[in-house]
């Protein structure tokens, strides 16, 4: 919460302004409204990672995020890990309070002060407050959450599927194109864009060309993949290795150097076709991972490679925001999006705002991104995180004389609304 008069006058503004979301995996509000839900949802994502370095079983942490346990006699292998209502208060409470100060804990609990009236969850009204969020998911579910609560106008949402709507817009995984890990996949993509398989490499490219081309034409923003160490393609190598994928003879070699050129070739085609590139960089989400494999500097050389082409370069690249900062300001072609970060830690967040703004320019910065999958009441608390995290950096650099209000509330609505929009040209 914000102490600083001249912090809060901002953040009062900016959660007037009309936001971008520029990174969901919310599924459709069809399939949310259709669950049984229970509070405990709200609670699961991202915190489960903490729950388990708590001391928390992992079976258990993941439970939160499943429906309860339903009659035995009904239950179908789906059921296999589900606990009832009483046991995921049990398993959390231990917990819950270990983790409270961990900020990827802060939007479920503004989530129950924003929609269900309550402060805390405690043994005394998770039951009730389960009960409310039955009756709370319903149609309109989205609009209410994102539009009324946040004043969201535009989701980036990337669920793995076309799914789209006035507020939706949809990225697809780069996999979707260029995974090609038997024969099976490469009659699917003739099947998909209506051809015969593809005898040799050059005719599945034009397949994977019009496949990409199509979804363009109907409505995708863009593409993404993950931030690895770059391996540049090679056309003779993929050759070889598509003939042994064809002819049910590839290994895992043979899969990673079709891959290898087929990246190359669907991010030159995503420059041409004027969508973005976006590259997961930074951190996993979950445990037992090494965040050394997804460093953001792997993305320098692919841009270097692809002028053309646009890259949105995720989650600040937490925790080296001052090599995404200087990449930002020496590659024309990549923007910096802070989605996520805030969950990670709003410190390394106002870190990478305050390096950013001596470094980049303002239109190559994105504020927000949620990053949820089906707890759409957290994007609430996530939202007034950043945009508490934005009003204290530029609170504090209006008062070391770097601009005026009127300056700082123009720098907070290119980040929330006019770069992600002018990016993704949406």
């Amino acid at each position: 919460m914000l102490g600083d008069a001249l912090a809060k006058s901002l953040f009062d503004q900016i959660c007037h302004m009309p936001t971008v979301d520029a990174h969901e995996h919310l599924h459709a509000e069809e399939m949310r409204v259709a669950r049984k839900v229970d509070i405990f949802l709200l609670f699961h994502q991202y915190l489960f990672t903490q729950l388990i370095a708590a001391g928390m079983d992992p079976k258990k942490a993941n439970a939160l995020g499943i429906e309860c346990a339903v009659d035995p006699r009904k239950a179908g292998p789906q059921d296999a890990d589900a606990i009832s209502l009483d046991e995921k208060w049990e398993a959390i409470a231990p917990y819950l309070d270990l983790v409270r100060t961990c900020s990827c804990a802060r939007p479920p609990l503004e989530a129950l002060k924003q929609f269900f009236g309550e402060d805390d969850l405690t043994k005394d009204n998770y039951a009730r407050i389960s009960a409310r969020m039955q009756e709370h998911n319903r149609p309109g579910l989205f609009s209410r959450c994102l539009r009324d609560a946040c004043n969201i106008v535009l989701v980036l949402n990337q669920n793995r599927t076309m799914w789209q709507n006035e507020m939706f817009k949809p990225i697809l995984p780069e996999d979707n194109f260029i995974a090609v890990r038997d024969r099976a996949a490469i009659e699917a993509l003739a099947k998909e864009v209506g051809g015969n398989v593809a005898d040799a490499l050059p005719q599945f490219t034009e397949q994977m060309d019009a496949l990409l081309t199509r979804r363009v034409r109907e409505g995708m923003i863009g593409v993404k993949g993950v931030c690895y160490v770059y391996s540049p393609g090679d056309k003779q190598a993929a050759s070889s290795a598509y003939q042994n994928i064809l002819s049910g003879r590839g290994t895992g070699a043979d899969q990673a150097a079709l891959a290898n050129h087929l990246r190359d070739r669907l991010y030159e085609m995503c420059g041409k076709l004027g969508i973005v590139v976006v590259k997961h960089s930074g951190v996993w989400a979950g445990g037992w991972s090494d965040q050394t494999t997804i460093r953001p500097t792997h993305l320098i050389p692919v841009a270097i490679k692809h002028r053309q082409t646009r890259f949105d370069l995720f989650h600040a690249g937490t925790p080296w925001p001052a090599d995404t900062g200087l990449m930002a300001r020496g590659l024309p072609n990549v923007w910096l999006n802070l989605c996520w970060s805030h969950l990670i830690s709003p410190a390394l967040a106002d870190q990478a705002l305050d390096i950013w703004l001596d470094m980049v320019p303002i239109n190559r910065v994105i504020a927000f991104g949620g990053d949820y999958w089906w707890a759409v009441e957290n994007v609430y608390g996530a939202l007034r995180q950043t945009q508490e995290i934005v009003a204290t950096v530029l609170a504090r650099r209006i008062r070391q004389g770097s601009f005026n209000e009127a300056r700082a509330l123009d720098i907070a609505k290119r980040w929330f609304h006019d770069s992600p929009r002018e990016l993704y040209r949406v």
